[in-house]
């Protein structure tokens, strides 16, 4: 994760291509297949850079075959985050839906070797989407990059459909000076 000098929820001002991610034509698939919770998937990187692999599912359940780190090919809905993923090295990322009435149940991510950040597309506000990391409710903002310290105890509900980014990135060295670069300073 990013060095605990910082606080558990970072804001970065990252490129993105807003045209580009108007354009996406979604292949939602459910999320985590085996549990019956309303939330839908689509894959930004895979295997082998189709949209139809294992990288939805949970890796708890594949952990003995896959790792965050084998799903680094990007896919055809990719391109919005083009210069993201040429210039930080990350592992499986995927579009998340989360419809009325989903959820994430509280969970920690504790996929060694990486930290999680997220960009928010739709309905994130908290009217929206109420994202709890440690007991603390997040204010999120719709359009915004956050560094989000999931290790943590995390619960994530919607009342609207709420959709973002989840980008699983290489704890290196070379990753933590890329972002520095891009830490919103408050």
């Amino acid at each position: 994760m990013i060095p605990n000098y910082y606080e558990d929820v970072v804001e970065f001002d990252l490129p993105i291509d807003k045209e580009e991610l108007r354009k996406v034509n979604y292949n939602w698939r459910q999320y985590n297949p085996r549990k019956d919770i309303r939330r839908y998937g689509c894959s930004i990187t895979s295997l082998n850079g189709e949209d139809d692999g294992p990288d939805l599912d949970s890796l708890l359940q594949l952990e003995k075959k896959y790792k965050e780190t084998d799903f680094c090919t990007p896919t055809i809905h990719a391109t919005p985050f083009t210069w993201f993923l040429e210039n930080i090295d990350v592992g499986r990322s995927h579009y998340l839906k989360i419809p009325a009435g989903g959820y994430f149940p509280y969970h920690r991510d504790s996929h060694k070797g990486t930290f999680r950040i997220i960009y928010t597309i739709q309905n994130c506000k908290r009217h929206n989407l109420v994202w709890i990391n440690d007991k603390e409710v997040l204010q999120l903002q719709n359009s915004q990059w956050y560094y989000i310290n999931t290790k943590k105890a995390h619960a994530v509900f919607s009342f609207n459909d709420s959709i973002f980014a989840v980008f699983n990135v290489f704890s290196t060295d070379e990753n933590y000076k890329k972002l520095y670069n891009y830490m919103k300073i408050v």
